[in-house]
């Protein structure tokens, strides 16, 4: 089988600093290799205004045309979000498959969906975001997924479908996850009649919640190292000694730019964080972009109507410590941890024991 062929272009414009430029050029890197897709080139192109028909002007369009031509790619991934109406346009000018951003992080979100849940909030985003834009069938990807993608192309099988089909199908969607979130209100209920505590892991993929959620639960998630690793909210039982327990919950990872769709199909699952008692910001402690990263989560939990005293009085948990290059980040009175080696990690037992007094 063939594989796909891309070229990623990461539009930088003037008043984005370069730091974040490089980082989210990274991240879709990182999330389009995991989709098995070869990189032939990528880049930050810096422009001083959007072209509002194409995203990318016609003289980095007859760079990018000549690149497609001699590296025989076959697919543009736009690093940022396109209008409908650029997507079509960047095809018919470039006459290969594009895709931007969002169309990415669905794709990866849709191939590490695992429970009912999950793939509803995937599939609810996913319709969300076809709703105004057409959705082509990429084939070799639909026959491993059993389904249409989120990345299409010019010459394949152009599917319409119907905006009336489609609100249906949400507003079926929705009613479904309204099932799952009356299930959790009810749980919920219970943990609060038995003064059960909970807290909560957030943060940007792949900081390693599920790491330091399988070392202190004792449970054995998935927690390799890949972007968007979790997507189903886990709760289990926490022994901090002395005959006292809280529950701890794993959480979706967050990323720059997140799509709105996303945010809005995941709230369901995310409404687990607004009612946990303690929110655990874990943060890769040796990621020089960490201070970023840490608005970028304040920011997305504004978005989903955390309460703002929850964000205000969040712990940030600085995990990675066992990596070479730790003593130079170091600063007194933070919480580091290594979810890795366990160092560290009896400490935070000790301060979450002392949180439910």
């Amino acid at each position: 089988m063939n594989k796909t062929v891309s070229h990623i272009v990461h539009l930088n414009v003037d008043a984005d600093p370069k730091f974040i430029s490089e980082e989210m050029l990274s991240e879709i890197e990182n999330l389009v290799i995991n989709l098995d897709i070869i990189i032939k080139k990528k880049e930050i192109i810096k422009i001083k205004r959007i072209n509002p028909s194409t995203l990318i002007g016609e003289g980095n369009l007859v760079k990018i045309d000549k690149d497609i031509k001699e590296k025989n790619i076959d697919l543009l991934v736009v690093n940022n979000n396109l209008t409908p109406a650029q997507q079509k346009n960047l095809e018919n000018r470039l006459k290969i498959k594009v895709t931007d951003r969002t169309g990415i992080i669905l794709e990866v979100f849709a191939r590490r969906a695992k429970s009912n849940e999950g793939k509803m909030q995937v599939q609810l985003a996913e319709l969300i975001y076809r709703k105004s834009r057409l959705v082509r069938a990429w084939t070799h990807l639909e026959r491993q997924r059993g389904g249409t993608t989120f990345i299409g192309g010019p010459g394949e099988l152009q599917i319409e479908l119907d905006r009336r089909l489609i609100q249906e199908k949400i507003l079926n969607i929705k009613k479904r996850l309204g099932k799952v979130k009356h299930r959790r209100h009810v749980q919920r209920n219970l943990r609060k009649n038995n003064n059960f505590k909970t807290a909560a892991l957030i943060g940007y993929t792949n900081a390693g919640k599920t790491l330091l959620f399988n070392k202190l639960t004792k449970k054995k998630q998935s927690s390799r190292s890949r972007l968007f690793e979790t997507l189903d909210t886990k709760i289990s039982r926490v022994y901090l000694g002395e005959n006292k327990y809280i529950g701890l919950i794993d959480t979706v990872g967050f990323i720059n730019n997140i799509p709105t769709s996303l945010i809005e199909s995941f709230k369901a699952t995310l409404e687990e964080v607004n009612k946990a008692d303690i929110l655990l910001n874990i943060v890769d402690v040796n990621d020089i972009n960490a201070k970023q990263k840490i608005r970028v989560t304040k920011n997305i939990l504004k978005e989903t109507g955390i309460e703002k005293n929850k964000i205000s009085e969040m712990i940030t948990i600085y995990n990675k410590i066992d990596l070479k290059g730790f003593e130079s980040s170091y600063q007194h009175n933070k919480n580091y941890i290594s979810a890795l080696t366990g160092e560290g990690v009896s400490d935070l037992k000790s301060a979450l024991k002392k949180s439910l007094i």
